[in-house]
């Protein structure tokens, strides 16, 4: 099995399993009234695609600047020595938009609030660096996407947060997969 599928599958496993034990355990709700609360499913696809491009404009203004050169250079070879496909790029993206959204919006956010629940998020995908500014002024500004994603999450329902994060995965991905061939 690819480490790309195996990676997505452990993502919806791990943290998508956890956001159910968590919803179901301590929200004295269910899965689905989390899933399905909310505008109805075109206003929480509009939502989120929009907001999803919008973050990723903002994230690409960033680490497209020269200042970043270094910390592009680190995750485009990562990304390069995966050699994934566009589809695998789509797969995985997909996979931390529905997992991770589940677990931090559906199952931490209630208990913890959005504020800290987007800043572990950003601080468990390093991003909030002591050591290294450069990965602090990114994460500080993805701290406050991730706070925009538990917004739609609180206003405009769960899916909306989960397509605004596969679009953002998604175009970061591939930006960082080809990022030499625009600047």
């Amino acid at each position: 099995m690819k480490t790309s599928l195996k990676l997505g599958l452990l993502t919806l496993v791990l943290f998508g399993g956890g956001g159910y034990l968590l919803i179901e355990f301590t929200q004295n709700t269910s899965l689905w009234d989390v899933l399905f609360d909310g505008k109805n499913l075109i206003n929480q696809l509009l939502a989120g695609t929009g907001s999803g491009l919008v973050a990723s404009l903002i994230a690409i203004s960033i680490i497209s600047r020269k200042f970043f050169a270094s910390e592009r250079d680190f995750y485009h070879g990562l990304i390069a020595r995966w050699n994934l496909s566009y589809g695998q790029m789509i797969f995985l993206s997909w996979c931390a938009g529905i997992g991770e959204e589940l677990f931090f919006r559906g199952g931490l956010q209630p208990l913890l609030g959005n504020i800290w629940t987007s800043v572990l998020f950003v601080f468990l995908h390093g991003y909030l660096n002591p050591r290294n500014w450069r990965i602090s002024i990114y994460g500080g500004v993805m701290v406050g996407i991730i706070y925009g994603f538990g917004l739609l999450f609180e206003h405009v329902g769960l899916i909306s947060a989960m397509i605004a994060h596969a679009i953002l995965d998604m175009v970061l991905f591939r930006y960082l997969d080809k990022y030499n061939k625009f600047g």
